[in-house]
């Protein structure tokens, strides 16, 4: 199975979890799958830090495309799905109650995807506390030998 592979640097440690600093590299492009906003250049999140890393330490992290695929499928189209059910919904209602078919399969729309977003932000801490869609550090690396990155600013 692919995955997505990324270095960062530690930038701080508190007991089990490590802020992670890393930038949008070449071949990120505008993918925003690790909640970088496109005019980001560099971001930081906290991990769980397995390899007992060290503040300065640069890490290789991972997230397995699987789990990149299900996020995915859960913010992209969990949402279609939802507007597509509210429009077909509102239109069946208001062949039932004699109204005007178009508003109410756009009321119906928009408030199944408003309902499928706040629903999705709900589920979000369960989501997150399994960890299945977070990175792991998988090594530490010892980048200043090569020559290849002094810091991270």
């Amino acid at each position: 199975m692919m995955s997505m592979i990324e270095m960062g640097q530690i930038v701080n440690v508190e007991d089990s979890i490590a802020t992670v600093k890393i930038r949008r590299g070449a071949s990120c492009g505008s993918c925003t799958a690790c909640g970088m906003a496109k005019d980001q250049s560099e971001i930081s999140f906290r991990i769980v830090n397995d390899l007992n890393a060290q503040t300065g330490d640069w890490v290789e992290l991972e997230l397995e495309s699987k789990s990149l695929i299900k996020a995915t499928l859960i913010v992209y189209l969990l949402p279609l799905v939802a507007l597509i059910l509210g429009v077909v919904g509102g239109y069946a209602l208001a062949g039932r109650l004699s109204g005007n078919p178009d508003l109410y399969g756009a009321i119906g729309g928009i408030l199944f995807t408003v309902l499928s977003f706040l629903g999705i932000r709900a589920l979000d801490p369960i989501i997150r506390r399994n960890g299945d869609y977070s990175p792991k550090m998988i090594s530490i690396i010892n980048l200043h030998s090569k020559g290849e990155i002094t810091d991270v600013k």
